[in-house]
């Protein structure tokens, strides 16, 4: 569902050209991104994609980081480690009621050799 969403895509294509929107919480993993912004802030179908008080995990399909690999990468590069690849990249959102704020958070990736 979340996979291939235009509404994600959307949501990380603000943040990444105004990136004064959101606030990166370092959270303590060096493969993570993890970012909040406004809830104000007009989404697509924010039922559907940021769940009030609870979290929606969804890998991105590999098309969808094919094509969006640019993007992806320089949120990669907010990361602790950036040597992660882009191999699988997953999204986890949420609305967080009583702070008034979406979460999107990105997890970074690679393929154990």
């Amino acid at each position: 569902m979340a996979t291939n969403s235009d509404s994600l895509y959307n949501v990380l294509y603000r943040i990444d050209r105004k990136p004064e929107m959101a606030t990166i919480n370092h959270i303590g993993y060096n493969n993570v991104v993890n970012m909040t912004f406004p809830d104000t802030t007009l989404v697509s179908e924010p039922n559907i994609y940021f769940p009030d008080n609870s979290l929606l995990v969804d890998r991105f399909s590999d098309d969808f980081v094919s094509k969006n690999s640019d993007i992806l990468d320089r949120f990669q590069q907010k990361t602790r480690e950036k040597d992660h690849g882009l191999e699988s990249v997953w999204v986890t959102t949420a609305h967080i009621l009583d702070k008034h704020e979406y979460m999107i958070e990105l997890t970074f990736e690679s393929s154990p050799m």
